[in-house]
């Protein structure tokens, strides 16, 4: 490689985020065209009917009356101590799991995402994921010198392919002792699609299996959608994760940004569930390193909402019946767009929860690029398209799958 003032390992091309250019893209043509006659699926986050992010009242008004130097002031490099006892309860609800728990603050899931890339695999090691993923897993796995592999998510019957699965981790730990196994569930983005508890049954008996002597595998499960996909019962996978053996470690990658309307408070953490307490201990030991090395420590006021609400009966009744509000009223937009791509026959993977639809097709990015004539901005992957039912009023949900189904078939004919 040409000798250069950055170093080598630095080096990367100027990184344009696909999602955040067609984003862009949609914005400019609502300043120019209005509203009304955009429909903009891009955006990751819940959007109100008028086009306006959604900030919950009960976490905003709790932080409006926050004193301004609890605001101003640093937490500690690990988290606060009610922080961390108060995201693990609000995490797993009803189902904590058995064995020695610890938690470590981050700067949102991604943060979490990125102390186990970083913690628990070494150079060249493997990081196992469904090829219908989140983009930032790839980039942190480049950043890091980590292999990133890939699996076919879903079988001919759109059940998880645990075949596939299997495959991928055989292959890792050939190659290699340590592997890290990504899951996005329940509420996977950008499917919406959640592993249901049988499957989960079947994968943790292939991980047990491959779990020989000198192997080291980490379960990572990214729940960031987790508070939209379901009444609370969508937890109960995590009991699953209970006493596991010693050479399996489970870690849960909290954010705040999804279930908190706190996108931009970047707060979140890294759960750590081990049969052994030496074991978590030392994992947390390792990230709160990597916390004072990386951003010494996260956000105090996100800390500080998290416990205030949690603890407070009626800020806690005020919240849960405002995200009630909001995954009922997510729900009813994904009913539509649902209902409606079935009428039209647009075929879409299942969707179980969160903010997001997937539709399968080749040629995505031309699709993608044609529905822009029509007023309709999606984001488009190897693998299909994705549409934000977070970001679109119900009305338009129940519009968009004909103006989609249409568009694929043109491209295709």
């Amino acid at each position: 490689m040409e000798k250069n003032i950055l170093a080598d390992h630095a080096r990367w091309p100027n990184l344009e985020d696909s999602i955040f250019k067609v984003g862009g893209e949609a914005k400019k043509a609502i300043e120019e065209k209005g509203r009304e006659k955009i429909i903009n699926s891009t955006i990751g986050a819940l959007i109100d009917d008028d086009g306006k992010l959604i900030a919950f009242d009960s976490v905003y008004d709790t932080l409006k009356n926050m004193d301004k130097r609890s605001i101003a002031s640093y937490g500690a490099i690990e988290g606060d101590k009610d922080f961390l006892e108060g995201v693990i309860s609000k995490c797993f609800g009803n189902y904590r799991p058995e064995g020695f728990i610890r938690s470590i603050s981050t700067v949102g899931g991604t943060g979490a995402v990125r102390h186990v890339f970083w913690s628990l695999l070494g150079e060249g090691d493997y990081v196992i994921c469904p090829n219908w993923y989140w983009p930032a897993y790839m980039t942190m796995c480049e950043e890091f010198n980590r292999k990133f592999k890939t699996y076919e998510f879903l079988d001919k019957d759109f059940n998880f392919n645990i075949e596939a699965f299997k495959l991928a981790l055989d292959y890792a730990l050939d190659k290699r002792d340590r592997v890290v196994c990504v899951f996005n569930s329940p509420a996977n983005n950008p499917t919406g699609f959640t592993i249901d508890d049988s499957m989960w049954d079947k994968i943790i008996d292939i991980i047990k299996d491959r779990a020989k002597e000198g192997k080291y595998i980490t379960i990572l499960l990214d729940v960031a959608y987790i508070e939209f996909a379901g009444d609370g019962s969508q937890k109960k996978f995590f009991e699953k994760f209970s006493y596991l053996p010693e050479n399996i470690l489970t870690t849960v990658a909290y954010s705040m940004s999804k279930s908190y309307t706190a996108y931009g408070l970047r707060a979140g953490a890294c759960i750590i569930v081990s049969k052994k307490k030496e074991i978590a201990d030392s994992v947390f030991n390792s990230m709160k390193h990597s916390n004072r090395a990386t951003w010494s420590n996260i956000t105090h006021v996100a800390m500080t909402l998290l416990t205030e609400i949690e603890k407070d009966k009626e800020k806690s009744k005020s919240y849960k019946d405002e995200l009630e509000k909001y995954r009922i009223k997510l729900q009813k937009r994904a009913d539509a767009f649902m209902e409606a791509s079935k009428e039209v026959g647009l075929i879409t993977l299942p969707y179980f929860g969160g903010f997001f639809i997937s539709i399968p097709c080749d040629r995505s990015e031309e699709i993608a690029e044609k529905l822009k004539e029509n007023d309709i901005y999606i984001v488009a992957n190897k693998q299909g398209l994705r549409f934000a039912v977070c970001a679109v009023s119900e009305d338009k949900c129940r519009i968009s799958p004909k103006l989609i189904k249409d568009t694929i078939d043109f491209i295709n004919k």
